[in-house]
């Protein structure tokens, strides 16, 4: 009978620290509008529709569905920046027509337009995914199982190899 009782009590709680009723599923199923490959100083564009745009987005959403780790570490401007044009960083960033939310029992991290996972270089090696809403950062980060199926899909492909 406690446990009736406790555990609705214990999941509204989070429900209302987190502004998400869904905060307990690990599920994450979006379609970017756009995909752009930061591959090594070279921008690679990924059109909707095509069979890369599609496989690229079943496995970021792959990624980022299940069990993940928030962390404080927030994606600065200038790495951002570094991130797009720096001849030894690989990156993927998703571009969403409106804001999406990665569920989790934290509030930070929601509403984001844009997914920055960094495959390459800073923050790459720690399996990290930064949100960015309206050019402005999203509040920590998550850390996933793995984002070694994107990087290892692009280099199959052709898309972006290390140099």
């Amino acid at each position: 009978m406690a446990v009736l009782i406790i555990a609705p009590i214990i999941y509204g709680i989070i429900a209302l620290n987190t502004g998400d009723l869904l905060w307990v599923s690990p599920v994450f199923n979006y379609q970017p509008q756009r995909i752009t490959v930061h591959c090594f100083g070279e921008d690679v564009y990924l059109e909707r529709g095509t069979e890369d745009f599609q496989a690229l987005t079943d496995l970021v959403n792959q990624s980022l569905t299940g069990r993940k780790r928030w962390d404080s570490v927030t994606l600065s401007d200038a790495t951002y920046q570094e991130y797009q044009s720096h001849p030894q960083m690989m990156v993927v960033e998703l571009f969403y027509s409106e804001p999406v939310r990665v569920h989790s029992r934290y509030k930070f991290f929601s509403n984001v337009d844009r997914i920055i996972i960094p495959l390459v270089g800073r923050h790459a090696n720690t399996n990290a995914v930064f949100g960015r809403r309206m050019d402005f950062p999203a509040a920590g980060s998550f850390h996933v199982r793995e984002t070694a199926p994107v990087k290892n899909y692009l280099a199959e492909k052709g898309l972006c190899r290390e140099p």
